[in-house]
């Protein structure tokens, strides 16, 4: 179930503290040795963005902040060279 509450204040400390805890969680899960995660600005950004656009519909709980984020950005990727998923 979404921890759903419309009225968040995203630059609250705590919401804050929640998102910066659901991001690190979110780099762990994407990290893999044939990529540099580490300077990967673009899916930083897009992780970024993401976790925003959760955060601003409510969603308030790290947990469904990283599933949520990783299977949005998991719908994104590329799925053979060249080729994205719709």
């Amino acid at each position: 179930m979404i921890s759903l509450n419309p009225q968040q204040d995203i630059y609250d400390p705590k919401t804050l503290a929640v998102m910066d805890q659901a991001f690190a969680a979110i780099w762990a899960t994407l990290r893999r040795p044939i990529r540099d995660y580490a300077n990967d600005s673009e899916l930083r950004i897009a992780v970024g963005q993401t976790l925003l656009n959760l955060v601003a519909d409510g969603v308030t709980d790290p947990i469904e902040l990283r599933q949520l984020t990783v299977e949005s950005l998991s719908a994104q990727v590329t799925d053979g060279p060249g080729r994205r998923r719709a």
